[in-house]
């Protein structure tokens, strides 16, 4: 049988689905690999690398995709390669299938079955494979360090003999897995930290991390079976505006990572409120491919409000691409580990198991 690597097509995505470690594992299981020309070059490897670890290098994606059992991607494959799908071929990636349902529908037609890592159930045993936490977790300490690298002003206080300059502040609205990892990059450099999620029960975690929770009194269920941020009330978010903007009087750096799954990015930063920020501030806007958190974002553009630097940036991890891959590669081989049958030598998609019935989105022409 065999596993394809095809090159990601997605436009600015430098990572790889696979690294040459975790194709020398497949191997291992009897699996022949083969990996298209260039697939990992933007993430730091080589063809020569996948070759040595025992793959069979692609000259283009036609090749690659030729006679395939199993496909593995960073994103679903896009229209124009939809010509290399083939009815009975498995396809393993992120498919942000709650956002793209036209997509889905034609992978059920071209009797594709599809397996979407991000709808993997948050269970205990499911966490080694949860691409969402492995990329959020890398896409917010990238989202700081992007942010500290365009303020001009130094992060951390400093007390000198010139005189002292007092920490940078930071805010981060949405106390997620992102949220959280921004949290504690800022608070070492050295930054005074203030973080604000519809969730409450997050303030814990916040203020373990070294961050100061920004309270909004709220007595509803902000959040979903699933773990996740859901729609607030209207009057929740008058009390969250008011609690906010005090808060961006005094914020070199602001930080939104609230997403709503399957539905447009909640909008907590209106033009107004960005006009309340100190001149020179920096805003990083992590949801600005689902509409955006602020007012102007514009996913992979710097835009410029009120004297606020603004950067619509979706896809963060990508920008770490190494360390994103390994992660991702392993969360891909956690996942078929648990599929792999020892005994008959192959993996195996057991539909009765949660792991599969979840995440499959759909099998022989059917959405599921």
């Amino acid at each position: 049988m065999i596993i394809a690597l095809p090159k990601e097509t997605t436009p600015h995505e430098k990572r790889v689905a696979l690294t040459p470690e975790i194709v020398s594992r497949l191997i291992a299981w009897g699996y022949q690999v083969r990996v298209e020309k260039n697939a990992g070059t933007a993430a730091g490897f080589s063809d020569k690398d996948y070759h040595s670890a025992g793959a069979e290098i692609a000259s283009d994606a036609a090749k690659t995709y030729a006679g395939a059992d199993i496909v593995c991607k960073i994103w679903a494959p896009l229209p124009a390669e939809d010509k290399y799908l083939k009815k009975g071929m498995t396809v393993i990636a992120n498919f942000q299938t709650l956002d793209n349902t036209k997509r889905t529908d034609k992978f059920a037609a071209l009797g594709l079955t599809c397996f979407a890592l991000e709808m993997i159930p948050r269970i205990s045993r499911a966490q080694s494979m949860d691409i969402l936490s492995s990329q959020s977790n890398l896409a917010g300490y990238k989202a700081v360090i992007e942010a500290v690298n365009r303020l001009d002003k130094a992060v951390p206080m400093l007390m000198t003999a010139a005189g002292t300059i007092p920490p940078a502040k930071v805010l981060i609205l949405g106390a997620g897995v992102a949220g959280l990892q921004a949290v504690a990059t800022a608070k070492r450099l050295g930054a005074q930290v203030y973080a604000s999620d519809v969730r409450p029960q997050v303030k814990e975690q916040v203020e373990s991390l070294g961050g100061r929770f920004l309270e909004i009194p709220n007595d509803e269920n902000a959040e979903n079976a699933g773990g996740y941020a859901q729609e607030t009330s209207e009057n929740y978010r008058k009390k969250q505006k008011l609690a906010v903007s005090e808060q961006l009087k005094k914020t070199d750096i602001l930080i939104t990572t609230a997403l709503v799954p399957g539905k447009a990015a909640p909008r907590l930063i209106d033009k107004e409120m960005l006009a309340l920020m100190p001149n020179g501030s920096i805003a990083i806007d992590m949801a600005a491919s689902a509409g955006g958190n602020i007012e102007g974002s514009a996913e992979g553009k710097e835009t410029k409000i009120s004297g606020v630097r603004i950067l619509g940036a979706s896809n963060l991890a990508s920008e770490l691409p190494n360390t994103a891959s390994r992660l991702f590669a392993n969360n891909i081989y956690n996942f078929l580990n648990a599929m792999y049958d020892s005994q008959q030598h192959k993996i195996v998609f057991r539909f009765e198991d949660e792991l599969v019935n979840k995440t499959c989105i759909c099998k022989d022409g059917e959405i599921r």
